[in-house]
């Protein structure tokens, strides 16, 4: 394990696996730590520098002042470790709310986003711009499913001491948004559980909080670097964000993997990884990859 200090003085933990061009990943959240990704990206190490950390007040990073986990502060961090690592420019690749941190970075740092690889993200989390789409994505049958399960959380947990196990509870509507098809389930959960999921993070309610207020709609004009977007077409909420990142952003190479969850690197790496490969390939400095490459885990 490495460390590097930011310029307020929280120490951030982070893992350099691969070989090759950066790319820098941010992974979901906020219940969450880079081991997760760190796991699944192994496909990747082959022909690239993976380069992944703990946000500030999660995993093994140190906490910080809680006005400080924004999602703006988040991205000047990554901007911060690509400097101590001396990358002078490079690709980011972002899962769930790591979008929310890659796109900040792609606003905010122009000059050094070389790339961007979206999967499974969205550019907003306000409640009335997203419910509409979601639902359309999600279906009537899901719906009642999530409302079932939000309405048990409410009276079971809700009023209970914070918990690994309310922690759970809490997320599960959510689940039912990002659900895999029924054969795929036991692979997720099992890949889950493997990684601890979900963790105890000190930044995690603040930023929970803060999901609902972002709505970078208006900016994706100014996101001038290649941007690939990746999702499940079972995966509501980022039916939705996938659509709007395509609105916003014209020039995105779009990829829509039928009956995928939330998450593709577990469920469809095969068809996944070489979508990534040959978007790094063209805008991260290697080759394409030949046709008839495997693409597995």
């Amino acid at each position: 394990m490495a460390t590097f200090t930011t310029s307020d003085g929280i120490d951030i933990r982070y893992e350099v696996r691969g070989k090759g061009p950066p790319v820098y990943v941010c992974q979901g959240g906020p219940s969450n730590i880079c081991d997760t990704l760190i796991a699944e990206l192994t496909p990747l190490e082959n022909r690239h520098r993976l380069v992944f950390h703990d946000y500030r007040g999660s995993g093994q990073s140190a906490a910080a002042p809680a006005d400080t986990y924004r999602f703006e502060r988040l991205a000047d961090d990554l901007d911060e470790l690509r400097r101590h690592l001396g990358d002078g420019s490079i690709a980011v690749l972002a899962h769930s709310m790591g979008g929310f941190i890659a796109l900040h970075y792609a606003l905010r740092h122009a000059a050094t986003c070389q790339a961007l690889v979206l999967v499974g993200t969205t550019p907003c989390g306000a409640s009335r711009p997203m419910a509409v789409p979601v639902l359309r994505a999600l279906g009537l049958p899901r719906t009642l499913k999530a409302l079932a399960i939000g309405m048990r959380f409410l009276l079971l947990w809700s009023w209970r001491p914070a918990s690994r196990e309310r922690t759970m509870a809490m997320y599960a509507p959510m689940s039912v948004l990002q659900e895999p098809r029924p054969e795929l389930r036991a692979k997720v959960a099992a890949a889950r559980a493997m990684s601890g999921l979900p963790v105890e993070n000190d930044n995690a309610e603040p930023l929970m909080n803060a999901l609902g207020g972002v709505d970078l709609r208006a900016e994706l004009a100014a996101v001038a670097c290649p941007v690939m977007v990746l999702y499940g077409s079972r995966d509501a909420a980022m039916v939705a964000g996938g659509t709007m990142l395509q609105r916003g952003i014209p020039h995105a190479e779009v990829t829509v993997l039928p009956q995928i969850g939330h998450e593709p690197f577990i469920e469809a790496p095969d068809e996944t990884f070489p979508v990534i490969r040959d978007f790094l390939a063209r805008h991260a400095g290697e080759q394409p990859e030949l046709r008839g490459g495997t693409g597995g885990a």
